[in-house]
């Protein structure tokens, strides 16, 4: 249903390279929990790269997603940042665990005021990030991700291709994973994480 969600697009531009840009859809994740946060939602997590969770009595559920394209030209890089946001419980069978808004708040804002508390979270974690790159949120992520300090699985093609304990981001936004074989960074969104 329409009204079940809220899906929008946001244009930013940043100065300079893209390379100044990793960790950009980390930072974003931090903006929607801050507002959604603000808004009075409990349990909302962040898992890497770009999905923001609500923790349940069964674990956790996506409650929204982002997606990020970046382009360079002359002026700098423009970033086109999606994102959608379950408001209510979606139906039918679907490949993850899935969460509404309403499911983390008594009741639902009007989705104009939703809009309005998102917008202003990202224009402040932008700017931050703008300066600061994702150091400057690094510490909020960590203290929404999810499976911060948990045993996880990397899967690649859903194959197990290590395992470890997951130890967040580093200044970069690349997972950290403690291996047998010592810390491992990771920057492929060919690889997915989940928990053990």
């Amino acid at each position: 249903k329409a009204d079940g969600s809220l899906t929008f697009s946001l244009l930013w531009r940043f100065n300079g390279p893209l390379r100044k840009l990793s960790g950009l859809s980390l930072a974003i994740g931090v903006a929607i929990a801050n507002a959604l946060e603000k808004l009075g939602a409990q349990g909302i997590c962040l898992k890497w790269p770009n999905d923001v969770l609500l923790r349940q009595a069964e674990g956790f559920a996506k409650l929204a997603g982002i997606l990020v394209e970046l382009s360079s030209d002359r002026r700098g890089t423009q970033a086109i940042i999606g994102i959608g946001l379950n408001l209510k419980t979606p139906d039918g069978d679907l490949p993850q665990a899935a969460a509404g808004l309403n499911e983390a708040l008594g009741t639902l804002p009007d989705r104009h005021d939703i809009l309005a508390v998102l917008l202003a979270a990202l224009a402040e974690t932008l700017d931050v990030f703008a300066v600061d790159g994702f150091a400057g949120v690094k510490t909020d992520w960590q203290d929404h991700h999810a499976w911060q300090d948990l045993p996880v699985e990397l899967l690649e093609e859903g194959r197990q291709v290590s395992s470890g304990i997951c130890r967040g981001a580093d200044m970069d936004g690349a997972l950290l994973v403690e291996t047998e074989a010592g810390i491992q960074r990771i920057f492929s969104g060919d690889l997915s994480l989940r928990r053990t």
